[in-house]
């Protein structure tokens, strides 16, 4: 009777082992899938907003994209906070309005909103997975002209937060 009894209780403790690890892999997988959606929803905005609105902001000072990203990170500036004696924060913020108001991107407003609304969090918390991932193997040339200037990942983080604030604004 006792053997049938620990047969029983090894199976059980098998059978509990399993759905555990059963439990882990789909966990694992499940994270794996939201990344690959984050993936393609961050290069989505990046190649439909973030950078043709940079290359806009560049294109008006007449420098190059990297150039000025550069410039931009050795000064410590960014267009979406004042600094003492350089406020680009209205001219950005028009600019931004300009750039929204345009035909071709009020779909991406519409698109912008549950992504700005919920999504505000979980970018915070992979910040460092977004730029060690996505940025460096997808846009290598502005991972590299922020992450080699100092205070380069500073700025970017300042950057997308204003950016985001400034967004939700319009929403």
């Amino acid at each position: 009777m006792t053997s049938i009894l620990e047969k029983k209780r090894k199976e059980l403790t098998d059978l509990k082992n399993s759905v555990e690890d059963m439990r882990a892999e789909i966990l694992k997988k499940r994270e794996q899938r939201e990344k690959e959606r984050a993936k393609r929803d961050i290069c989505f905005w990046m190649d439909n907003a973030v950078l043709p609105f940079l290359e806009e902001i560049a294109a008006c000072f007449n420098e190059p994209l990297l150039d000025g990203i550069r410039r931009l990170i050795k000064e410590q500036k960014n267009p979406f906070q004042p600094k003492k004696d350089w406020n680009r924060t209205r001219e950005t913020k028009s600019f931004l309005t300009g750039f929204i108001n345009l035909p071709q991107n009020k779909l991406l407003l519409a698109l912008a909103k549950p992504f700005i609304r919920y999504n505000m969090q979980w970018i915070h918390k992979e910040a460092e997975w977004i730029r060690e991932e996505i940025l460096k193997q997808e846009y290598p040339d502005f991972y590299m002209a922020i992450m080699e200037t100092e205070g380069g990942q500073q700025w970017l983080d300042q950057l997308i937060n204003g950016l985001i604030k400034t967004i939700r604004r319009f929403l």
